[in-house]
C-alpha cells in the first residue's frame, strides 16, 4: 500500500505541475515527504522528477492533442458505420428506391445532406466525416448507393538536394548522399539517385 501511494503522488505530482519533484526521508522519523523543492538539509533525498523545458510540455500537449483528435475520428468513423448497417435494414428488407424515395425518412435524409454540404465553415476532415455520416443515412433512407467521400490521398514530398562536395551531397533537411559517380547517388534509405539536368531524382 505504501508504495501504491507512494506512485499515486508521484503521479500528482507529475500531473498537475511541471515542477521537479524531490523524495526526501526524514532520518529522524524515517517518513519520505514528496515536495518541488530541495530536500532539507539533514534529510536523504533524491531527485525523481526533473522539471521539463516550455518546449517538452508543449510537445507533450501536441501529442495529446494528436491522439485526442485520432480518438474523435475513430469513434465518429465507427458511428458513421454502425448508423450505415442499422439504418439499411428497411431498404435491404426489399423496398425499391422509387418506393423510398418519397418516404419521410428519405426526405428528411436528403434535406440533412444537402445542409451539410453547404456548410462552409468546417475543416476537411470534419467536413468529410459529417458528409459520410449524412450519405450513409441517405442511402439507408432512400435505398440508394451514393458512394461516401474517400479520404485525400497524402503527397509526401522528397527532400530536396542542395550542395555536393566532392564525396557527399546534402538535402535541404540535412540527409547525406554518398557520390558513386558524377550522376549518381546513394541516399540515406540506400535509394539510387541521379542526375536529370541540374536536379537529382531519387527512386
Amino acid at each position: 500500500m505504501k508504495h501504491i501511494a507512494a506512485l499515486i503522488m508521484v503521479a500528482g505530482f507529475a500531473t498537475l505541475a511541471p515542477a521537479q519533484v524531490h523524495r526526501c526521508k526524514d532520518a529522524a522519523t524515517g517518513k519520505t515527504v514528496y515536495s518541488d523543492v530541495p530536500c532539507p538539509s539533514g534529510q536523504a533525498g533524491e531527485l525523481i522528477e526533473r522539471q521539463k523545458s516550455a518546449q517538452e510540455r508543449q510537445a507533450e500537449r501536441e501529442q495529446a492533442d494528436a491522439a485526442l483528435q485520432r480518438k474523435y475520428r475513430q469513434q465518429a468513423e465507427e458511428r458513421t458505420q454502425a448508423d450505415s448497417e442499422r439504418e439499411s435494414a428497411p431498404a435491404a428488407a426489399g423496398a425499391s428506391p422509387a418506393a423510398l424515395a418519397g418516404t419521410p425518412a428519405c426526405k428528411q435524409a436528403q434535406k440533412e445532406l444537402d445542409f451539410v454540404s453547404s456548410i462552409r465553415t468546417l475543416s476537411a476532415d470534419e467536413k468529410r466525416l459529417r458528409m459520410n455520416a449524412t450519405i450513409a443515412r441517405a442511402n439507408a433512407a432512400c435505398g440508394s448507393s451514393t458512394p461516401l467521400l474517400p479520404e485525400p490521398v497524402k503527397v509526401v514530398v522528397p527532400p530536396s538536394i542542395t550542395h555536393c562536395d566532392p564525396g557527399f551531397c546534402y538535402d535541404e533537411r540535412g540527409g547525406l548522399y554518398r557520390r558513386n559517380g558524377p550522376d549518381s547517388l546513394t541516399g540515406p534509405q540506400g535509394q539510387t539517385c541521379s542526375r536529370v539536368g541540374a536536379a537529382w531524382t531519387c527512386g
